[in-house]
């Protein structure tokens, strides 16, 4: 037996998973392709010696390899909600698919995502999800919600001076240097297309300062009904509690497409940024700026959104489609992949069943939804005690006593009615054994005394 080989050191966002011998990996797209295709069988070891009847060599068997692969990310635990209160429609507090379809209609295809939305952009109905509200980081899918809080308060002509905090953000930058003046348009642009951090953290300045915008998108996603997300990070680097969902990203996309500005950023396909002088008084010239949108490039009539990706969210992504005068907005989260070709997917089931499923929920418009109300918590009945009791049946009362607190006393201390007649026997009984104590107390005392006369006798 060939054993494997030790397991690696994982990252905490990976897994480990077991190749067998020959097998190579190819890059995940759709489910039920983690391992690729056996590898060609090697040619037979050189033969040694001479003559026809020599040996071959035989190989050594190839050993099981254990590598680590990125998990799909856990959401984030909440509380479950009264159904009629779920944003959107009860439907839409489910986990797994949720889909109403015909028998002559294919169900949407399977992909990596733990969560997902597929929507009509304009009337908001909702044609599939997945597991909707579950609450997963956005990583840079946020900036969906910079940019529609930002937009409307920031002047489209004015400058914005380059912080040195800006320019030393973490992860992605297009590489703004501190101190130099830079358009607000330039920084939207780097900020949607090439999803750079420095340029999100320049615009937050321009708002008012980091907090100030931590505060600003926090109320634009309570307004917009967006009760899932919570912002900690603008720029969407893994920070905190930060989180939102599948639904509330499509709510999100969908109000941001309404601004001119946004949609005209998330198309371009390449734009010039403008140059500087670093500390250093070196002067760096303007250059090209792409979009990372790879759905831009492969999918006709996509017209945006925005993906985004961190280790612990792992690959996310909104996007937007038109087709034959309709368009579907998709947001996804949690997915290993970060190929366009599930999305791809989604959307080509979308515009061919649009019209023939019945929509599971809506995207709520703006000051319509209140947050959903939790769902009371009964602690479970308890179906043996500790001292070896049986639990409360079914039909046992649930008002008054410790039946309201959802833990019922055990069956064998439940209190009796006493009656009358209970009463009586009682006495009776208690008056029968006093009587036969006294009796036998009497004839006790005679028995001695004559004991005493005889031995005095």
């Amino acid at each position: 037996m060939v054993l494997p080989q030790a397991a690696p050191t994982c990252a905490p966002w990976q897994t480990t998973t077991t190749v067998p011998p020959g097998v190579v990996l190819k890059p995940r797209v759709f489910p039920g392709d983690e391992l690729g295709t056996p590898a060609p069988a090697p040619k037979p070891a050189a033969t040694s010696g001479s003559g026809a009847k020599a040996a071959t060599k035989t190989a050594k068997p190839a050993k099981p390899r254990v590598v680590c692969r990125n998990a799909a990310p856990t959401p984030f635990p909440h509380a479950a909600w009264e159904p009629e209160t779920v944003v959107g429609g009860s439907r839409l507090g489910d986990t797994g698919v949720v889909v109403d379809r015909p028998a002559s209609v294919v169900a949407p295809p399977e992909v990596y995502d733990v969560s997902y939305v597929l929507a009509d952009l304009d009337s908001g109905e909702i044609l599939a999800a997945k597991s909707p509200h579950a609450w997963l980081r956005p990583a840079s899918t946020l900036k969906t919600l910079t940019a529609l809080t930002l937009l409307p308060v920031l002047n489209p002509r004015g400058v914005v001076v380059a912080s040195e905090d800006a320019q030393s953000a973490a992860g992605t930058r297009v590489g703004i240097l501190a101190g130099n003046r830079y358009p607000v348009t330039s920084l939207v642009d780097a900020m949607l297309m090439f999803s750079a951090n420095d340029a999100v953290y320049a615009l937050a300045d321009a708002a008012g300062g980091y907090e100030r915008t931590v505060e600003l998108m926090n109320a634009k996603a309570a307004e917009i009904g967006a009760h899932d997300t919570l912002t900690v990070d603008p720029s969407g680097l893994d920070d905190g509690g930060q989180r939102s969902s599948a639904y509330d990203l499509a709510l999100i996309g969908r109000d941001a497409m309404r601004l001119p500005a946004f949609r005209t950023a998330i198309t371009k396909r390449d734009t010039v940024f403008p140059g500087g002088k670093d500390k250093h008084g070196k002067v760096w010239p303007a250059f090209h700026v792409y979009n990372i949108n790879d759905l831009l490039t492969h999918y006709p009539g996509a017209i945006g959104i925005k993906p985004g990706r961190t280790d612990r969210a792992q690959h996310t992504f909104i996007g937007a489609a038109t087709r034959g005068g309709r368009t579907l907005v998709v947001s996804q989260m949690g997915s290993v992949t970060g190929s366009w070709k599930p999305t791809a997917a989604l959307l080509d089931w979308g515009f061919a069943n649009a019209d023939r499923v019945t929509p599971v929920g809506r995207l709520v418009e703006p000051g319509e939804a209140s947050a959903p109300t939790p769902a009371p918590t009964v602690p479970p009945l308890p179906t043996d005690g500790a001292d070896g009791s049986a639990g409360a049946t079914d039909g046992a009362s649930t008002t008054g006593g410790a039946a309201t607190s959802g833990t019922p006393a055990p069956v064998a201390a439940a209190p009796t009615q006493e009656t009358a007649y209970d009463r009586t026997l009682s006495l009776v009984v208690v008056s029968a054994a006093g009587l036969v104590v006294t009796t036998a107390a009497v004839l006790l005392g005679v028995v001695l005394r004559r004991r005493r006369e005889a031995r005095h006798g």
